[in-house]
């Protein structure tokens, strides 16, 4: 048993390092690329940390690695949420959270350390408990969430097995540490934390690998209007689609009120993936509110410089190009033009 966990979590840690070497390569000028290295980092440590008795240079490998494998969660939370949002950046939020399973992965682990006692028999390690069931409730979310929203085919199917992964992994790993850990099955727990490391790190290095791997990092292409397939037995029928989404948009049907992307494919007459497959390929969109931002967006600023529009409320406006509220509005036109719409038309209309 002990050798082939050996086996199993030796050949884990090797591919969670080559990971982090690839993302680093490939990937260092985005904040994805290092966020994923570091994951792969901590994994490895993490793996390192909770074999019994390695040492290294003599002392406990636990002892040495730990601050590292207790951010392994964190750290894999920060990796997900990187690739669901093509616009994530790491706020003071997620650096708090961060912090706070640091604090109580640490103190958990010298009480273990001191006491023998199992991860989840006091406040501190009930508390980690609390913080790993709240990342992997968000994690979740966000990547669920999307889902629907998001043009990269590839990228959607990816969702659906990491959720699926993050599921099995952390909730293994809490019961493990909380429950399981003075059953004296650690033997068989090893062995099923190693396989499914080694499983998880198999799948990475292969997604990213293959042909669309960089989907995964948020590769984008410049945005090409109305490029067409090499393909001519595409050309004909992409052009066609195309022109229906012209017509579509030129018509101001981008603008109405919660507008999905099932809605839009049945007034174009063609199938969801298709729709999806345009927009992403030919258009240079990866999600669906940002294709509709941009067009939303173009007709605020029109409306805002208007001299004929100089009185009509913000919201007003927001609510006719589709925005449910406020909120969203300023925020995507903030993000878009750097200006909040009030000072866009302040300055719009006085040059």
């Amino acid at each position: 048993m002990e050798t082939l966990d050996d086996i199993l979590r030796y050949n884990a840690v090797g591919m969670f390092i080559w990971l982090a070497v690839l993302m680093h390569r490939h990937f260092c000028d985005r904040l994805a690329g290092w966020l994923g290295g570091f994951s792969g980092i901590c994994s490895a440590t993490y793996l390192l940390a909770s074999k019994p008795g390695l040492t290294i240079l003599g002392v406990d490998a636990d002892l040495v690695l730990f601050p590292l494998a207790v951010l392994t969660p964190a750290m894999a939370w920060l990796f997900g949420l990187s690739q669901f949002d093509d616009k994530f950046r790491i706020s003071w939020v997620h650096m708090a959270v961060v912090a706070l399973k640091f604090i109580t992965g640490a103190g958990a682990y010298f009480r273990w350390r001191t006491s023998g006692a199992a991860f989840g028999t006091d406040i501190v390690g009930w508390g980690g408990g609390a913080v790993m069931v709240g990342i992997i409730g968000h994690l979740i979310y966000t990547a669920w969430r999307g889902r629907t929203d998001d043009l990269v085919e590839s990228r959607r199917g990816f969702r659906t097995i990491f959720v699926v992964m993050v599921i099995v992994i952390s909730v293994g790993i809490l019961v493990a540490e909380a429950f399981l850990m003075e059953m004296g099955i650690n033997s068989y727990l090893l062995l099923l934390q190693s396989s499914s490391f080694l499983a998880v790190a198999i799948f990475l290095n292969w997604r990213i690998s293959a042909r669309d791997g960089t989907d995964l990092f948020f590769a984008t292409a410049p945005k090409v209007e109305n490029q067409l397939p090499s393909d001519s037995n595409e050309t004909f029928a992409d052009q066609h689609d195309l022109d229906v989404i012209m017509r579509l948009e030129a018509a101001g049907y981008v603008l109405e009120q919660g507008l999905t992307i099932a809605r839009m494919a049945e007034e174009a007459g063609m199938p969801e993936h298709r729709l999806r497959r345009l927009i992403n390929q030919h258009l240079g969109y990866r999600n669906f509110s940002d294709y509709l931002n941009h067009h939303r967006i173009a007709a605020a600023q029109e409306r805002l410089a208007s001299v004929e529009d100089r009185n009509l409320p913000v919201l007003t406006i927001a609510m006719d190009l589709g925005y449910g509220s406020l909120g969203p509005f300023n925020r995507a036109f903030k993000e878009r033009t750097g200006q909040t719409p009030t000072e866009f038309r302040r300055q719009s209309l006085a040059s």
